[in-house]
Order: C-alpha cells, then sequence, then structure tokens
C-alpha cells in the first residue's frame, strides 16, 4: 500500500487549484494594480495548461515576476500559494523519478539536489505547507543527506500536522527512520501506529526493529499486519518468512510454526513458485524432517533445473542423512552418491559455489575419499587465507590421510593467529573467540603430534588447551551464561592416553592420566569404550591391574553393547574388540600398555617394502621370462633331433 502522507495528493492539488481560481473569478482586487496582477493572470493561464515540468517552472517565474512588480496583500498571498503548488508539484515529479527507481537510475542525486531546491523555494513561499517539510526530511534521509537539515524539517511538520493524523503520523514515522536514538524511534513508531493503525510503512518498521534486536516473537504481529495490507503478494511472503529464518538461535518451534504457515500461504497461493518450495525445504530441514525437505527441494528442482538453493538443501540432507545413526552402509553409500551429484549440478552452474565446494569435500571425506577432499578445502583455503575454519578442515584431512605434518604446519600458522599478546584489551567476544580458535588449533597440533610420535610437544599442547578451556569458563562464568565450557572428552582422554601409554619414560605419569582419565570417563557416563580403555591403561601404568582389568572388562562389554545397539559401526566395533583384547591379555600378565605410532614413517616403511616387493617381483618375473626362453630354446633343439632322428630312421 503507498504511503500517502509523503507528497501533496491529487485531491489536495485539485482543491488549491479550484480555490486559486475561485479567488480569480471572484475577485479582481489585484487586477486594479498595474504592477503584477497581468502577469499573475498569465500564471494561472500557465498552470491550468501546463503539461510538462518546464512549464511548471514557468508557472514560478511568471509569479516571482508578479511579486516583484507589486500586488496588493490578498495578490500576493496568491501568488505565493500558486508558486508553492508549482514548485511542489515539479518536486513531487522528481521524487516519484527517484523512489520508483529505488537508487537504480543514477541520476538520483541530480534529481534530489533539484527537488531539494524547490522545497526550499516552497517553505519560503508557504511556510506552513507540512508535506513540503515532510518531503524535505524524506529526501535528506537518503545517502549522503543532509541529516541536520532533514531532522529541523520533520520537526518542522511534526509541530504543522496538528490535527492531521494521517500526516502526524507520517511525520512520526519519518522521524523514527532518521533519528539513532533507540528510545525516541521505538517511541515514535509506536506512536505513529497508534495515531494512524493503517501506516503500514510504521508498522514495517517496527517489525524490522525488533528483528534488529533479535526478538522476533515481538515482530510477528506486526509482520502479519504488513501481509495481510497486501494478502495476494506471494514476494512478501517469501521476505516475511525468510526474515524469521535469519533468526538463528531465536528460531524456536513456535516461530518455525508461524513460517511454516507463511511459506503454506504463498505456495497455495503459487502452487508453481519455485521459490517457495525452496524457503519450505529449507523450513523442514531446520524442523529435522529431512524426508519432506527432499520432497520439496525436488519439487523445487523440477520447476527450475537450475534452482541452485534446492540443489545446495537436497544435497546437505542425503549428506546428513548418510551420517544418521541406523543407515545401512548401503543406503548410506546411495545417499552420498546423490549428494555428490547434487553438488556437481551445482558447481556446473556456478564454477566456484563456496559453499558447493565445501560441502563437495565434507561429502569426499565422508566417502573416505581424502584426497579429493583435501583438494577441494586446499582451493578454499588458498582463496580466503584469513578463513581459519578452511585451514582447520584442511589440517583435520591431512591428519586422517597420514599426513601429519602437513596437519602440524598448519596448525603452527593457527596458533600463532590467535596468539594471547594484547588479549585482556579486547571484548569479551572477541577474548572467548580467540580463546577457542587457539584451543581447538591446540588440541589439531596435538592429535597429530602423537600420530608422528612426538609425544613431548603432544603433552603441552593438549595441557595448554585445559588451561585455555579454564579461562573461557571464567570469562563465561563471569557473563552470567548458563551453558559453561567444560574440558573437551577428546583432549582429556587422548591426554591421559599418551600420558599412560608412551614408551618414553620422561613423558608417561599415571597419577594425571588417572585424574583425567577418570574426569572423561565421567563426562561421557561412562559409556565410550574407548575412554574406559584410557581408564585401564592409566592404572596398569600405576601397577595397579586389578582395577586395569576391571576398567578394561568394562570397556569390552560397552564395545559389545554399542556394537548390537548399532551406535558404532560393525567394522569399527570388531577392530575395537581386537585392540581391548590386547590389553586386556596384557594386563592379565602385569605388563602396561606400550604405544608409539609414526604414521609417515610407517608409510615410507610400507612404500619401500612395495617399491622392493615391486623390484624383487621385477626380478622375478625377467628370470623367469628368461628360463621360459631357455626352455623354449631346448624344445626347439631337442625338437630338431627329433625330426632328423625321424629322417635317419625313414631312411634306413
Amino acid at each position: 500500500m503507498q504511503s500517502t502522507g509523503w507528497i501533496l495528493s491529487t485531491q489536495k492539488i485539485a482543491a488549491v487549484f479550484f480555490l486559486l481560481l475561485g479567488l480569480l473569478l471572484s475577485s479582481n482586487a489585484w487586477g486594479q494594480d498595474e504592477g503584477g496582477s497581468a502577469d499573475l493572470d498569465k500564471a494561472f493561464d500557465a498552470k491550468l495548461n501546463a503539461t510538462s515540468t518546464k512549464d511548471l517552472d514557468a508557472v514560478v517565474k511568471l509569479c516571482e515576476s508578479a511579486l516583484e512588480k507589486g500586488l496588493d496583500k490578498e495578490g500576493e498571498q496568491t501568488a505565493k500559494t500558486l508558486a508553492g503548488s508549482a514548485l511542489f508539484e515539479h518536486a513531487e515529479q522528481l521524487g516519484q523519478r527517484i523512489f520508483a527507481s529505488q537508487g537504480q537510475d543514477a541520476r538520483w542525486r541530480i534529481y534530489r539536489s533539484q527537488a531539494l531546491l524547490r522545497l526550499r523555494k516552497v517553505v519560503e513561499f508557504q511556510p506552513e505547507m507540512a508535506e513540503a517539510y515532510l518531503m524535505i526530511a524524506k529526501l535528506n534521509g537518503l545517502p549522503a543527506g543532509d541529516q541536520e537539515e532533514a531532522l529541523e524539517a520533520i520537526e518542522k511538520a511534526v509541530e504543522l500536522a496538528g490535527d492531521d493524523n494521517e500526516q502526524l503520523s507520517n511525520a512520526l514515522f519519518l522521524r523514527a527512520k532518521l533519528t539513532d536514538d533507540e528510545e525516541t524511534r521505538i517511541a515514535d513508531l509506536n506512536q505513529a501506529i497508534k495515531i494512524n493503525p493503517e501506516n503500514i510503512d510504521a508498522i514495517k518498521r517496527r517489525a524490522n526493529y525488533h528483528l534488529n534486536k533479535r526478538n522476533p516473537a515481538e515482530a510477528l504481529p506486526d509482520l502479519k499486519k504488513w501481509l495481510d495490507s497486501d494478502p495476494k503478494n506471494v514476494q512478501n511472503h517469501i521476505v516475511v518468512a525468510t526474515s524469521l529464518i535469519r533468526m538463528g538461535d531465536k528460531f524456536d518451534e513456535t516461530i518455525q510454526g508461524e513460517a511454516i504457515d507463511i511459506v503454506d500461504t504463498a505456495i497455495e497461493l503459487e502452487p508453481d513458485n519455485a521459490a517457495c518450495h525452496t524457503l519450505r525445504a529449507q523450513l523442514n530441514l531446520i524442523a529435522d524432517k529431512p524426508e519432506d525437505a527432499i520432497s520439496d527441494a525436488s519439487r523445487a528442482i523440477k520447476l527450475d533445473r537450475k534452482n541452485v538453493g534446492a540443489l545446495m538443501i537436497r544435497a546437505s540432507v542425503f549428506s546428513e542423512l548418510a551420517g544418521s545413526d541406523g543407515r545401512s552402509e548401503d543406503q548410506a553409500e546411495k545417499d552420498l552418491a546423490s549428494a555428490l551429484e547434487d553438488v556437481e549440478e551445482v558447481l556446473g552452474i556456478v564454477p566456484y559455489h563456496v559453499e558447493g565446494i565445501q560441502l563437495r569435500g565434507i561429502i569426499h571425506s565422508q566417502q573416505r575419499n581424502l584426497p579429493k577432499a583435501i583438494q577441494d578445502f586446499k582451493l578454499l583455503a588458498e582463496n580466503d587465507r584469513s578463513n581459519q575454519f578452511y585451514q582447520r578442515q584442511l589440517a583435520v584431512l591431512y591428519n586422517a590421510d597420514d599426513q601429519p605434518s602437513r596437519a602440524i604446519r598448519i596448525y603452527k600458522n593457527l596458533i600463532k593467529q590467535n596468539s594471547l599478546s594484547g588479549l585482556d584489551g579486547r571484548s569479551m567476544s572477541e577474548q572467548l573467540l580467540i580463546l577457542r580458535q587457539r584451543m581447538a588449533a591446540l588440541r589439531g597440533a596435538a592429535d597429530a603430534r602423537l600420530s608422528t610420535g612426538d609425544h613431548k610437544n603432544a603433552v603441552e599442547n593438549y595441557t595448554e588447551a585445559l588451561e585455555i578451556t579454564d579461562r573461557i569458563f571464567d570469562i563465561e562464568e563471569a557473563e552470567g551464561k548458563e551453558d559453561l565450557t567444560l574440558p573437551d572428552n577428546g583432549i582429556l582422554n587422548n591426554l591421559a592416553w599418551v600420558l599412560s601409554t608412551s614408551p618414553k619414560d620422561s613423558v608417561r605419569d599415571g597419577k594425571r592420566a588417572i585424574e583425567l582419565a577418570t574426569q572423561a570417563a565421567e563426562q561421557s557416563e561412562f559409556k565410550e569404550a574407548y575412554i574406559l580403555s584410557t581408564l585401564a591403561s592409566a592404572y596398569a601404568e600405576e601397577g595397579n591391574f586389578e582395577e586395569a582389568i576391571k576398567w578394561i572388562e568394562k570397556a569390552i562389554e560397552v564395545n559389545q553393547e554399542n556394537g548390537e545397539n548399532g551406535s558404532v559401526g560393525e567394522e569399527r566395533t570388531k577392530e575395537q574388540r581386537e585392540s581391548l583384547q590386547k590389553e586386556f591379555d596384557s594386563y592379565k600378565e602385569k605388563k602396561p600398555w606400550r604405544e608409539l605410532q609414526d604414521v609417515e614413517a610407517e608409510k615410507a616403511s610400507e612404500k619401500k617394502k612395495t617399491k622392493d616387493g615391486d623390484k624383487d617381483n621385477k626380478e622375478k618375473d625377467n628370470k623367469e621370462k628368461d628360463d621360459k626362453e631357455k626352455d623354449d630354446n631346448e624344445k626347439d633343439s631337442d625338437d630338431e633331433d627329433s625330426d632328423d632322428n625321424k629322417d635317419d630312421q625313414e631312411e634306413d
């Protein structure tokens, strides 16, 4: 609905015109003055016949000429009114060019300058014309406008509005738009809507105010009023639902339900609108309704084969389904294949689609195709070197691909980027971000160091990561947060493991390992076999093999339960059970467990063996070839001898 308060309506212009015409016909007061009456007559004629802005400017010049030549008091007022009307009409047309193009017309600044020039003359001729002040404020409210002039004009408009509720409501709305003071803004919006409940501009502005405050529950009533003002406008429904989705953690089940209802209405209005189905697919994804999300995304793709948003949503759902509990390996493979097909489709449409490349990297990692996953995240990291998430993912993939040295180099760089120097001078949110990123990098570096057998530095990294966790906890507690950060179970477990099992005497510390492993077991409610195994190894390091056997037996029991209920894959369960049995046998013999891993050295050794084996095989093949040739030659020789003997026999 278009607001009627910004500009002088057609009815008002007509009213002014007929008033002036009536004065012209009913009075010849200024006609008795031989000065400006002729020019004023010409001005009226010009106004009657005006068809362009050039004609309007001519009216103004004639009025100004009449005023200069002289008119009586009543004539002066009439000339000023006529000039102000022509000036405002011209300014109004310029303003329409600006707002209709929504800033797309490159000449809009020129139009604004010309409009303001005329509006300033309007208020000289007609100081009580509130509409002119409103337009001055509105034009100056655009980028690079004169904020001081805008505020002065709007205050004047509020003052002049009087009992005109519509005009006063528009003036208050515009003041709310221009002010930086939040209390004034919301107070003006509330008053503007109270005075005129149909002021849709003010209603939309108040809804945006609440959305910016991340309070969708407060915004929803105004958003619904906006939709009701134009109930068949599908684009408005899309905008509102999208605004609600952006509320993040405030997008609770109630707001989700409202958003779905809004999108359902839009789909009823336009069943073949691909954007609506894409939006509902996104909502179903958020609401953890994967099958519904796939259905809507598929519908959107059918309607628009190049619908990148729908393709990405469907790929994301398939990827999540592949990793969900209870999914068979065959079904998971099919899910990942479908996800990859959709992502490749996206990248065929938009070759460097960042989210698409990221999702493809994740899918490749799910498929255990680590080289391709590394390739994707390497591309992302190289094109956005400030993105620490990409770097961390790349490091994780390198470590998983038995390239821990490369992972360590990345983690060392991340640790340096998140230096604690000058941390106290930063805001609490900045401190928490840096601490969390440093902790993640330290944990990743420590994990990678374990894979290279660098136990000493791994222990140092894990230890600092736990210290940082304590700092994060203290900051969150001081801020009054409810969900406080606790030590990561992975860090607790891995540090306890290396302190228990390292072959290096200087590294081991059984007592500390028991404390750390016990904490990890408690946090996981004693339901993780690998953590119970670590607790057993810690007791074994301390020479308490009775406790070690108790906990390794418990670990074997949990492993079996996890295998039966499907919470751990069959292959992983079997692999873990074999390792647990070896540890159990060691503790029965009163031997602590020792472990040192260097995957790169093992990989190099395996490669050498393969190379030597290939060499041996090649030599063996060559020997077999030579032997075969020798045998063939000997056979040929024997055949020749046989033929000769046969010939001799025939001759005899």
